[in-house]
């Protein structure tokens, strides 16, 4: 996790990138950080995201419920827009 005003950086490596490491990671992090952003802006990876869209993002439900909890505001990052070439 980077915080991106002072680019303050938590690093926590972990052997699988399951729901359970993603929570705890987290958890970890506002601990070390000592609380926790307004903002959280996750990119599209699916323990974060479910469905990744640009108006509309399934959130996954334990993120969600994470996000409550600490009571921060969940905002998926954009998919970018990739225009064709012809």
């Amino acid at each position: 996790m980077v915080l991106p005003a002072s680019r303050h950086m938590f690093v926590r490596p972990v052997a699988h990138m399951d729901q359970h490491a993603w929570t705890l990671a987290h958890t970890e992090a506002f601990r070390y950080f000592g609380g926790v952003p307004r903002r959280l802006v996750p990119d599209n990876l699916k323990t974060r995201v479910d469905k990744p869209d640009l108006y509309d993002p399934q959130i996954n439900k334990s993120y969600v419920e994470l996000a409550s909890h600490y009571g921060t505001l969940m905002d998926p990052a954009r998919e970018p827009y990739v225009r064709d070439s012809f």
